[in-house]
């Protein structure tokens, strides 16, 4: 079994940052009231990235047919997987990402990609569920959806995925179409 982050190590860029992009196209002031949310949510006591995140995509709930046009953004973007993966892809991979479930399932899906562990968010009420997937995180779930796994290859982009590099037998930084394999991460 291998396991990857998506953004940036299997797609070229990040799928957040694709999305909202797109929907300024598409529907710039549902965008900017999303933005505007998180701008305001930037200056509460307590502020959380994920509560930033979680308000900046609070927009998507007013999109109507919302699959549909998930599916319209993948298509104009899945001319952005990265070769090293269309040409290593096995069955049971699992996708890790700390990008929005709604986003990164059905991205995976039309890869053929059935094993994935995302940030889930609520599409209708505009807010995240639980803890954003990333760190300590991905492995916690993982661990839960797949236990006893035996992880013979990691790869990410980011150093934040050092959790997952543990997990995995060898690791993978990827940069760019260039993958390094990481020595005594242990």
């Amino acid at each position: 079994m291998n396991i990857y982050d998506f953004d940036n190590t299997i797609l070229k860029g990040d799928s957040s940052v694709k999305f909202i992009i797109y929907s300024f196209h598409h529907h710039p002031l549902l965008v900017m009231k999303g933005m505007f949310k998180a701008f305001l949510a930037f200056f509460k006591p307590n502020k959380k990235k994920g509560i930033i995140k979680s308000n900046l995509y609070s927009f998507v709930k007013d999109i109507p047919n919302l699959d549909n046009y998930v599916h319209n953004f993948i298509l104009k973007n899945n001319h952005n997987i990265k070769k090293f993966y269309l040409e290593g892809q096995k069955d049971d991979d699992v996708v890790m990402s700390a990008t929005y479930d709604f986003i990164i399932e059905p991205f995976c899906e039309s890869l053929g990609i059935k094993n994935v562990i995302a940030t889930k968010y609520d599409t209708k009420k505009g807010m995240l569920i639980g803890n954003h997937c990333k760190g300590e995180e991905k492995i916690k779930r993982f661990d839960q959806e797949y236990p006893n796994a035996i992880v013979e290859n990691a790869y990410s982009d980011s150093f934040s995925d050092m959790p997952m590099f543990k997990k995995a037998k060898k690791a993978y930084l990827v940069k760019n179409d260039k993958l390094e394999l990481l020595k005594d991460i242990k």
